[in-house]
């Protein structure tokens, strides 16, 4: 994790980034529904254009157009290419912008990361930052740009590796 001073450094390149490029911000560990709290109002404090990817059922009744409006891209997990229709349009629409995602695709505690950020960074010509969610410090720690190597178990590793050094809020999931 990074001091106070490149934290910042950081968000402020991701900032600058996000003007003209896509960046494709890998969240975790994902262990709460506070995440998504922690990460709206690091969104709001940014002043970014971020979208994120969500589990369709949290865009049914009426909060459908406020996740929406508040830049959620629903998936369905059965019809993953559906995912890459959404974003596609969404790419197309805004010059710079940041896509979050992240890859445990659930709360709970998994052996193994989902890859589709990655394919969704080389189908958008993505760039792919980390960001490491750490409720032991109430921080959100960003990445230098992540370069993937080609080999998708080594890459998951890598971030694996990165998302370790951080304590969800339910440790247990971590």
């Amino acid at each position: 994790p990074r001091s106070t001073q490149s934290r910042s450094s950081a968000a402020s390149d991701v900032y600058k980034r996000q003007e003209e490029e896509r960046i494709i911000l890998v969240a975790g560990p994902h262990t709460s529904n506070w995440d998504f709290i922690l990460a709206l109002t690091a969104m709001f404090g940014l002043n970014v254009n971020v979208h994120w990817v969500g589990k369709h059922t949290i865009f049914k009744n009426g909060l459908s157009k406020i996740m929406k409006k508040l830049g959620g891209i629903p998936v369905d997990r059965t019809s993953p290419e559906l995912l890459m229709n959404d974003i596609a349009d969404i790419v197309k629409k805004y010059r710079g912008i940041i896509i979050a995602i992240s890859p445990e695709g659930t709360r709970k505690k998994v052996t193994r990361l989902k890859s589709g950020f990655l394919r969704i960074a080389q189908e958008t010509n993505g760039k792919i930052i980390l960001a490491g969610i750490d409720f032991s410090t109430k921080c959100i720690h960003l990445s230098e740009l992540f370069h993937p190597t080609g080999n998708k178990d080594e890459d998951l590793a890598t971030v694996q590796d990165y998302f370790n050094k951080f304590e969800g809020k339910r440790p247990e999931f971590s």
